[in-house]
């Protein structure tokens, strides 16, 4: 098996226990799951579900781009809600940072996320053969 290569950004929440923020194998990445928490360690940010979708999608977008990837190289991202009936305003939101062709997506209703937090994302991108 190729090595894998560890990426650790301080722009997104630095990994505090048994992960890494992604690993990249060859041309392709896989994300730790991000929620809405500030990546300087102060937890989730404030002002509600939107907010927090938001802040989630910018840590992922900062853990791509210290793996030479930008959101366009993404082509999985998996969506957890702990309420489905905001399955709209989420996509809306994700609608602000994916377009077309859209990745491919599973979004799934959980009972809970870690500190209290509504939405979480994780994906896998593609990273091109130009950005190594």
């Amino acid at each position: 098996m190729a090595p894998l290569d560890v990426i650790l950004t301080e722009q997104a929440p630095v990994p505090t226990s048994g992960y890494s923020q992604a690993l990249r194998h060859g041309n392709l990445l896989v994300t730790s799951g991000y929620l809405g928490t500030a990546p300087d360690g102060s937890g989730l940010v404030g002002g509600g579900f939107g907010a927090e979708a938001r802040q989630a999608l910018d840590n992922i977008r900062a853990v791509l781009e210290a793996a030479g990837c930008a959101m366009t190289d993404v082509i999985r991202v998996n969506v957890s809600l702990t309420d489905i009936n905001r399955f709209a305003e989420m996509d809306a939101i994700y609608c602000e940072y994916f377009s077309e062709p859209y990745p491919t997506r599973n979004t799934i209703g959980v009972r809970e996320l870690w500190g209290g937090a509504q939405v979480g994302f994780d994906v896998w991108a593609v990273v091109a053969a130009n950005r190594n």
